[in-house]
């Protein structure tokens, strides 16, 4: 059996929401802007010539580097594999205050991460935050449990 899930689904999403807007007004700068003339260049950030590129790679990297993949053997994050007769996994929940969340989500209250560590000697070999909701890390947490 495997799994595959992504520990930053929510900015993922967040990505993609932006993405088309992004990419369609860097075209459109491209072409009307830089090779027509009709309009105007704009040269801020994404909306610059090379955003239609650059909000695809984003895009890819961001769901390839935090990729988990979880079958009965092992746990891979990324391209790192964990034996699961070597490693213990768990998600911790943590509360934050107030003035510790990050900005884009100030309303939540609990926080998970991904904690990976060694059965023989009880230290951490990976730690991570979960930028998922809240059911999505029971899934993940499930799934850990049972493979």
């Amino acid at each position: 059996m495997k799994k595959v899930f992504n520990l930053s689904k929510s900015t993922l999403v967040f990505y993609s929401f932006i993405s088309p807007f992004i990419i369609v007004a860097s075209f459109y700068n491209l072409v009307y802007g830089i090779i027509l003339k009709e309009n105007s260049t704009v040269n801020i950030g994404f909306f610059s010539i090379l955003g239609f590129l650059a909000m695809p790679i984003l895009l890819v990297s961001v769901y390839v580097r935090n990729k988990l993949t979880i079958t009965n053997q092992n746990v891979t994050v990324h391209k790192v594999d964990f034996l699961r007769s070597e490693h213990h996994f768990a998600i911790v929940n943590r509360t934050l205050a107030k003035k510790d969340r990050p900005i884009f989500s100030l309303f939540r209250e609990v926080y998970h991460t991904l904690v990976i560590t060694k059965k023989s000697t009880g230290e951490i070999v990976f730690h991570q935050d979960l930028q998922t909701s809240q059911k999505y890390a029971e899934k993940i947490k499930t799934a850990l449990q049972n493979s």
